[in-house]
């Protein structure tokens, strides 16, 4: 077998073994609760796929078991282009202004420059009075960023003026203890209408009972998987948690027996708390107008111009960040404000989404 021969299958396994990881594994292993093993067990899945398959590769060369690995990269490149078309196809307006939004190459670490993206959604059917939102998520509050990172996170919230302030989870990153940080972090921001909110998956793995009974005393109510609804003036709106799947109880549709409590109503706008985007179908089948979440950090480390290689999702980077429609729903996921284990974002600015919800012509 000669070299070339040698180098062109050993260059195929790895390729084949880094699609694995990327496309398949990290899928997986990102969605495990964070435990002192997860880095090593990431590592050594790399080393195993990636470096694994180039040794494999090279002393395989062109057996019969090359053209069975060369098919399974043709597949893995073919769905990695329907995702790209998917995300084109699903994906919404864009902002109609941001700030503090770009990524200057010679500014990689974007840990606490903080950016706002504000959007406008004109939804036909909806008859109700012009709504701001200012959807806030991934605080993880864990003493590992300042805390003038989140004041200022607040002053700008209050700044927009919202009529509802939702929280997509994680307040906390694993210890419950900072969840007595929270009230003097947020300050006495609030929707004029309301704040609400829904627990995250550190937050499940923390303190939820601590973390629920600080949220309710700071004047903020959390939904569970539960559904409350705001009428203004004739025109309802709608908040349905979605803790799944962390939360202590699966999520099932609101019934829709024909009062505003239980369901969805022609006049009403059903907004939808979940702190991952991989319910947006789910939600979307059940009647949900606008879906927020949060969870993938927008992948914390981004290439320029690529975007994220790894993001908890197992759709994997369809809905990393930003505005998608979703049958129909309109999905917003935020790139959130704090980090976790890793104290730092790579050409990946922390953000808060204000969303201005229009009524039809």
């Amino acid at each position: 077998m000669s070299l070339t021969e040698k180098m062109l299958a050993a260059f195929v396994f790895w390729a084949v073994g880094t699609g694995l990881f990327f496309f398949c594994v990290n899928r997986w292993v990102l969605t495990l609760r964070d435990y002192r093993a997860k880095t090593p067990l990431m590592l050594l899945a790399i080393v195993l796929l990636n470096g694994g398959g180039l040794w494999w590769g090279w002393h395989a060369g062109f057996s019969p078991l090359f053209w069975p690995v060369l098919a399974l990269l043709v597949g893995l490149v073919l769905s990695e282009l329907r995702r790209l078309w998917l995300r084109r196809t699903l994906a919404g307006a864009p902002p109609v202004w941001q700030e503090n939004v770009a990524e200057p190459l010679l500014q990689p670490c974007t840990t606490t420059t903080l950016a706002i993206r504000h959007y406008e959604v004109r939804l036909p059917h909806w008859r109700g009075p012009r709504l701001r939102i200012a959807h806030v998520t991934d605080l993880h509050v864990n003493g590992m960023l300042p805390d003038a990172h989140y004041r200022l996170l607040m002053e700008r919230v209050q700044q927009a003026a919202p009529d509802l302030l939702l929280f997509t989870g994680d307040f906390l990153s694993d210890d419950g203890a900072y969840a007595d940080r929270l009230p003097s972090l947020l300050g006495e921001v609030r929707g004029r209408l309301g704040t609400f909110a829904i627990l995250g998956n550190h937050d499940y793995w923390s303190d939820p009972q601590k973390l629920t009974a600080v949220l309710h005393q700071a004047g903020i109510q959390t939904l569970g998987n539960g559904v409350h609804t705001l009428d203004l003036g004739g025109a309802r709106v709608a908040l349905w948690g979605c803790e799944d799947p962390w939360g202590p109880t699966p999520w099932a549709p609101p019934p829709r027996n024909g009062t505003a409590a239980a369901g969805r109503l022609d006049s009403e706008l059903v907004l939808a708390l979940s702190h991952t985007g991989d319910n947006v179908y789910r939600l979307a089948r059940a009647g949900a107008h606008m879906v927020f979440s949060g969870h993938y950090h927008a992948g914390q480390w981004r290439l320029p111009y690529i975007g994220p290689l790894l993001l908890p999702s197992r759709f994997g980077r369809r809905f990393d960040h930003g505005h998608f429609v979703v049958q129909g729903a309109h999905l917003f996921v935020g790139a959130g404000v704090g980090s976790t284990r890793i104290p730092f974002r790579i050409y990946c600015r922390p953000d808060f989404f204000i969303v201005d919800v229009l009524p039809g012509d």
